[in-house]
């Protein structure tokens, strides 16, 4: 499972629901403008290869009846994007991630 990565930019965290522990659900930092949401995923390996072959990754959002207006992107164009709706985040040089 692909896990939700503290970013550069990251302006805010929001931790699991009530009832929910740690385990079962972290915490998820985001950036925030307002307008938009946005976190950062990191996947093993093993996802990655598996990506690479299909070409398709899945998201699910866990509120069982409401689906909010959601989008899957690279950075770079995440950034365009949320670029339209205000101030988006400061980018960290691709060669200095962890």
């Amino acid at each position: 499972m692909a896990n939700g990565v503290k970013f550069v930019g990251a302006n805010r965290a929001y931790g699991p629901p009530h009832g929910v522990t740690e385990e079962q659900c972290s915490t998820l930092h985001v950036f925030s403008n307002g307008a938009c949401l946005v976190s950062c995923w990191e996947f093993t390996d093993e996802e990655i290869a598996e990506i690479v072959r299909t070409r398709r990754a899945f998201l699910s959002v866990w509120s069982g009846r409401t689906l909010f207006p959601v989008f899957v992107g690279s950075e770079s164009v995440t950034r365009g994007v949320v670029a339209d709706f205000g101030a988006v985040w400061k980018s960290e040089p691709s060669d200095e991630r962890k």
